[in-house]
């Protein structure tokens, strides 16, 4: 079974869509190694399918991250103000991995 997320972050100022998918065996090792660290740090299977500010916030971006592991298929939908700082640390990783696959498109 292939292990895949599918990353898209939404809104901003502008309101720009970024969306992307991509296989863990297709990143470089040590990119996916670190991936996968994360994911079990922040216990990513165990978290709310929904972590959402109480009040919306303008002008902020909105992720969702869908994975698919050994472990199952799971998606989390957050906001900048509303991530704890480990899930923030995913979306930074997942961004980098965004911006270096459009680039090759």
């Amino acid at each position: 079974m292939s292990e895949h997320i599918h990353y898209e972050r939404t809104g901003g100022f502008a309101g720009l869509k970024l969306s992307v998918r991509f296989d863990l065996e297709d990143l470089p090792e040590e990119q996916a190694e670190q991936l996968r660290e994360l994911l079990d740090d922040l216990e990513f299977f165990d978290l709310p399918e929904q972590i959402l500010p109480t009040r919306p916030v303008a002008d902020q971006f909105t992720y969702k991250i869908e994975v698919q592991t050994k472990k199952g298929h799971y998606s989390v939908r957050t906001t900048d103000s509303a991530a704890p700082p480990k899930l923030r640390e995913l979306i930074s990783l997942l961004n980098l991995i965004a911006r270096t696959y459009l680039k090759r498109d």
